[in-house]
């Protein structure tokens, strides 16, 4: 009886003496909002995966950038630092723009296209999982190394962030 009631004691001296609350998390996630509405727009994430993802986080990241001809670029992003724009009571809107611009390695335009892509969501909540996937299909491209430059857009705002990749397509 005594080495249940030592193991009592013990057991209750481990547990806090206030547990966290939805308030205090609440309260927390307000502090993020309010921080990630001052970040510039950026990418936590910008890299080659294997297939399109079918979730937030849910990606296998490519082992290469080596492509063999043909072959589709497929990019994960995880943007952060976008805007959300209050369309009704509870209720915002957010989303990206993306162009993009594939060159040399010397900086030569090969080609590329503003508003490649257009993602806009609402929802009740202030997302901040957001995934893009830009995939590119360059058949045709000779053999030879490229860099893919992507501009993303805030389209509440007029953030914008730029990152490249570099590719090979393989003989």
């Amino acid at each position: 009886m005594k080495r249940w009631l030592a193991m009592a004691a013990l057991t209750m001296a481990a547990w806090p003496a206030q547990a966290q609350t939805l308030a205090d998390v609440e309260a927390r996630q307000q502090a993020v909002i309010e921080a990630w509405e001052k970040t510039p727009l950026t990418q936590r994430r910008a890299i080659f995966v294997t297939a399109r993802p079918s979730a937030y986080g849910a990606y296998v990241e490519r082992s290469s950038n080596v492509f063999k001809p043909g072959e589709p670029l497929v990019t994960y992003v995880e943007p952060v630092g976008y805007l959300w724009k209050e369309t009704a009571p509870d209720t915002y809107s957010f989303g990206i723009l993306a162009d993009f611009l594939v060159t040399s390695p010397s900086g030569d335009v090969l080609g590329g296209k503003e508003g490649f892509v257009r993602y806009v969501q609402e929802s009740h909540y202030r997302n901040q999982e957001l995934m893009l996937t830009l995939t590119l299909n360059l058949t045709g491209a000779p053999p030879g190394k490229y860099i893919v430059k992507y501009t993303i857009h805030d389209v509440n705002s007029a953030k914008a962030s730029t990152f490249q990749q570099p590719f090979e397509v393989a003989n």
